[in-house]
């Protein structure tokens, strides 16, 4: 008997001492679920530029001291005296000095820096006055970075371009469109503009979403709406040159609609033309988006209601019951409980006492990544921070919404050192939460994952741009492949992101595999020859794919495509049916090329994806137009929901990880569309067909202006008399090069141009004193931009043959032809489709 009780007693010593040894390395993190705040109000100051006796240009303000050029929101136009007045709004500040740095935009160096510690005073707003001291140059754009220092030393920076005009005529125009825009408020004021609109009878005239220059006249005076402005009109001049202007004016208006007052964000944009005689509306739209109010309901039909709205989608996900619905409004995450009839505010910068100005600031954006059966979400949010406790940061914030509890927690802190309109760029459209809490991300073209146990992050693979990497979300995959220029392709990466457990999808002996897409969970890749791929004279990599496969995950094959004779070069899926754009190779004289063929398709089964919440329209006399969201099938909403708010969770454990790389691999072109990128591209032809089509202009990584959509003279000649083009032969392209260096300055003979191993770009690149520019695919028209710059433009009019084009008017355009020896003139027309039937490829150097 006295055994067994020394086998206990020694049992229980055995175990008294395992919890001592292995609890020293179990790490307790205790969180204070009752230690909950409301987040903080917005505290930064908002600054104006005035000029020319008018407000412009509202900056918001930044924690990070970011680079000068990263910001290109507004330009402030200066006189010859180079003066402006930074006002200064306080808030809940005070501002006891002003620094400001005066940058080049193109490469940030600094040309001055000086302080302001004595300001005009008018109750909470203080005045600076500064005055540029460097020389500027006419009609170039610089970076004026203002940082206000409080009386706590906290430092506050404001961006802003400024650029430089004898006379921009700046107080004209913004008095015109500010006159403008009061006189469309009312119908009988609105008479007055009517000379400026262009009303076609073709254009959808049903939605007060969305109005354009186009539009009736009862439309563009709002309808029966009736609205009141309740926020002061800044105009934000996001373009400016000597007789042009593209201007935009945010606000806030209200209206009683339905029996109750409605809110909505209204952005008017107006692209005008001053002349001595007469000012000219050249564009105008506007668009306004209801603020959603989450009591706004209709019980008859069991919706929500959206209101006037261009954008239809709606993000959300539903637990697997389909009891709960998560979705992002408005930059608001909600959560609908359909059983409890429950509306619950998850997350929004959006204050109750709001300003309509700080705290809805549109700069970022929120992403649903998954929710559970509890209703528990992971989110993220990333960009501007509007206010809380990382006001003014630009940062990727990881959070958890815990229903039971009602309340948000901070998981993850990433700070980036640029701006939102940037960010949305370089961070991937994948990121997931796996059951074991790690947390798999995309950004600056790398894969990341971040353990939220351990603490670590880990950098699992880079060089991978947006397009190289598929997410299969139903079966928790994710597919890569890393783009490393001068590296053979061999192989695609698949993952399952719950086991981490990793498939390699090897290319065949002597095949290169590239990824191309995914159809429903399925892989698609392409088989290519090494010797195959060619790069065409201007530098163009024509990658012609012999053979393309659809696989399972597990590398199953479904689908083997190869027809004889025919090559593949780009993909497109549309639903179940993937398109094959197809060439055919022929070889003359040693040089490949490819020339295009039919297309084909590949038929995939078709596979219904039901949606569980669906987009309606109504149609009434004073909003015209709304947009509403149903719920589930058979669910019925028999009273208003009650409403809930989440509270955040103070935490004192650090949540903040820094990414040891930001650097992009990918040399991309940003399209700026109305002070925002419109999107990124790869390629700088790309970007120039967004930002005509838009209005914009077009940015690369060193922050250069690639191209604008400006009035361009009605002629220009470059001087070209001090070329030696003079020549007959048949190196056309070699030619075009040594004229286009020559004119920059450089010496070189064509021996040294040769196009054995080099493409025109790549020359460029070597020998030129200008930064290049490759542009596939656009008009003549958007061409003539560079020589309207004062930059000749080497135009293709063959597989090996090109023209330099150093002029135009508004007949003709002026090229050097050297296989003919001459300069001539080529009709507009005729120049338009000899260089179309070359593929509309040019070549020409930015400044």
């Amino acid at each position: 008997m006295l055994k067994y009780i020394y086998r206990v007693i020694i049992l229980i010593g055995v175990f008294i001492a395992s919890i001592f040894y292995f609890s020293r390395d179990i790490k307790e993190v205790v969180f204070d679920v009752d230690n909950t705040t409301i987040m903080e109000n917005a505290t930064f100051p908002l600054v104006t530029i005035k000029n020319s006796g008018m407000a412009m240009n509202l900056m918001h303000g930044y924690s990070n001291n970011l680079n000068a050029n990263t910001i290109r929101e507004a330009v402030t136009p200066l006189g010859p005296d180079q003066s402006l007045e930074i006002v200064i709004d306080q808030k809940e500040n005070e501002i006891k000095k002003l620094i400001f740095e005066l940058r080049e935009f193109s490469d940030n160096t600094l040309l001055e820096e000086d302080t302001v510690s004595v300001f005009e005073e008018d109750e909470n707003i203080k005045t600076a006055s500064i005055k540029i001291k460097t020389q500027l140059t006419q009609e170039k754009e610089y970076a004026l970075k203002v940082t206000l220092v409080t009386s706590e030393s906290k430092k506050l920076y404001f961006y802003q371009r400024i650029k430089p005009f004898e006379n921009a005529y700046v107080k004209e125009k913004l008095d015109f469109i500010l006159d403008f825009h009061k006189a469309l408020l009312k119908k009988s004021t609105a008479q007055n503009v009517l000379q400026y609109l262009e009303p076609d009878s073709d254009v959808d005239n049903t939605s007060l979403a969305h109005v354009n220059i186009n539009s009736s006249f009862d439309l563009v005076s709002w309808g029966n709406l009736k609205p009141s402005v309740i926020t002061e009109v800044i105009p934000t001049i996001r373009e400016c040159y000597i007789d042009t202007a593209s201007v935009e004016l945010n606000y806030i208006v209200k209206s009683d609609a339905s029996g109750s007052t409605e809110y909505y964000s209204v952005r008017e944009f107006y692209r005008i033309k001053y002349t001595t005689s007469r000012m000219y509306l050249l564009n105008y739209e506007r668009n306004m988006e209801s603020l959603f109010d989450a009591n706004l309901i209709s019980l008859t039909k069991s919706e929500i209601k959206l209101g006037i709205t261009s954008d239809f989608k709606v993000p959300y996900l539903s637990s697997d019951d389909e009891k709960m619905i998560t979705f992002v409004r408005g930059r608001k995450l909600w959560l609908y409980d359909l059983e409890e009839n429950k509306m619950t505010l998850v997350f929004s910068y959006a204050q109750e006492k709001t300003d309509y100005i700080r705290d809805i600031y549109d700069q970022h954006e929120i992403r649903i990544i998954d929710m559970d059966a509890e209703g528990n979400i992971n989110f993220c949010v990333y960009g501007y921070i509007n206010r809380g406790q990382y006001e003014g940061r630009v940062a990727v914030v990881l959070y958890e919404y815990i229903k039971a509890e009602n309340r948000v927690e901070e998981l993850l802190y990433i700070p980036v050192e640029e701006p939102y309109q940037t960010l949305k760029e370089h961070i991937g459209d994948f990121s997931y939460m796996s059951s074991m809490d790690i947390f798999y991300f995309h950004i600056f073209e790398r894969l990341y994952s971040y353990n939220l146990i351990t603490r670590e992050l880990k950098e699992l693979a880079n060089h991978i741009p947006k397009e190289n990497l598929i997410e299969i979300k139903d079966i928790n995959t994710i597919v890569w492949q890393e783009d490393q220029e001068g590296k053979e392709k061999k192989d695609i990466l698949v993952m399952n992101l719950e086991t981490g457990e990793r498939q390699t999808i090897t290319a065949p002996s002597g095949y290169n595999i590239m990824l191309l897409d995914k159809i429903d969970s399925n892989i698609i890749y392409g088989f290519v020859k090494p010797k195959d791929i060619v790069t065409s004279p201007d530098g163009r990599q024509i990658i012609p794919f012999s053979e393309i496969e659809i696989v399972t995950y597990d590398k199953k094959i479904l689908k083997n495509y190869k027809k004889s004779g025919y090559y593949i070069t780009a993909i497109k899926v549309n639903d179940n049916v993937v398109e094959l754009t197809r060439v055919k190779k022929s070889t003359l004289d040693g040089i490949v090329t490819y020339h295009p063929a039919t297309s084909d398709y590949i038929m995939n089964q078709i596979i219904t994806n039901k949606s569980l919440l669906k987009v309606t329209t109504r149609v009434t006399d004073l909003t015209l137009t709304e947009v509403y969201l149903s719920m589930p099938s058979g669910f019925v909403m028999k009273e208003i929901p009650t409403y809930d708010s989440a509270v955040n969770t103070i935490i004192t454990q650090d949540p903040t990880v820094r990414l040891p790389e930001t650097e992009m691999n990918t040399e991309l072109y940003y399209a700026y569309v109305y002070g925002g990128v419109s999107k990124a591209f790869r390629n700088a032809g790309d970007a120039v067909k967004e930002a005509d089509q838009k209005i914009g202009t077009v940015i690369n990584e060193n922050k250069q202006i690639v191209w604008e959509r400006v009035a361009k003279g009605t002629k220009k000649e470059i001087d070209i008399t001090k070329l030696n083009w003079a020549i007959t032969n048949n190196r056309s392209i070699e030619t075009c090069l040594k004229l286009l260096l020559s004119y920059q300055g450089v010496a070189i003979n064509l021996e040294q141009l040769s196009m054995k191993n080099n493409s025109m770009y790549d020359m460029l690149k070597t020998y030129g004193k200008k930064t290049p520019v490759l542009l596939d695919g656009i008009t003549l028209d958007q061409a003539l931009y560079y020589v309207s710059e004062g930059r000749p433009v080497i135009a293709m009019t063959g597989d090996r043959e090109a023209v330099l084009i150093y002029g135009y008017d508004g007949f003709n355009i002026m090229v050097i032809d050297p296989q003919k020896g001459t300069a001539l003139k080529i009709g507009l027309q005729d120049g338009n489709q000899l260089f179309q039937e070359a593929g509309n490829i040019y070549l020409s150097y930015l400044e």
